[in-house]
């Protein structure tokens, strides 16, 4: 059973990262009106999101694990920049993109959201 628990503890992270970064986005960009199918939809793409892009980025950093490093931070807010920016650009937002502070600001909470469960559930025994 000893063996699962890094599994456990990755996909408890895993699925607290999508709930809390669709709770972000829910408040930075679906309008009031839009019904429940928005919040399921955008659910089910932060978990694509953060299973492709943001798990290999993981796994390389997990090579020389530390606990709440800026340098990861800053990994995980440069990916998640390029990541929303360019779904932006393909679902034409238009350039805007690149002035607007709400995907700064969404590139950087949902980097953040990562980084401390991240660090909080995966580098428990580590330091």
């Amino acid at each position: 059973m000893r063996m699962f628990l890094p599994v456990f503890n990755y996909v408890c992270m895993l699925i607290l990262s999508v709930i809390t970064a669709t709770f972000v986005y829910t408040l930075l960009f679906i309008p009031a009106e839009a019904g429940f199918g928005y919040v399921e939809m955008t659910s089910l793409l932060m978990l694509i999101a953060y299973v492709v892009f943001a798990t290999p980025i993981q796994l390389v950093l997990h090579r020389h694990p530390k606990r709440f490093r800026g340098r990861d931070l800053l990994v995980y807010f440069l990916a998640a920049w390029m990541v929303c920016s360019a779904l932006a650009l393909w679902i034409d937002y238009g350039l805007v993109v690149f002035i607007s502070y709400k995907v700064y600001l969404f590139s950087f909470c949902s980097a953040l959201i990562y980084w401390v469960l991240n660090s909080v559930f995966l580098m428990k025994n580590r330091s």
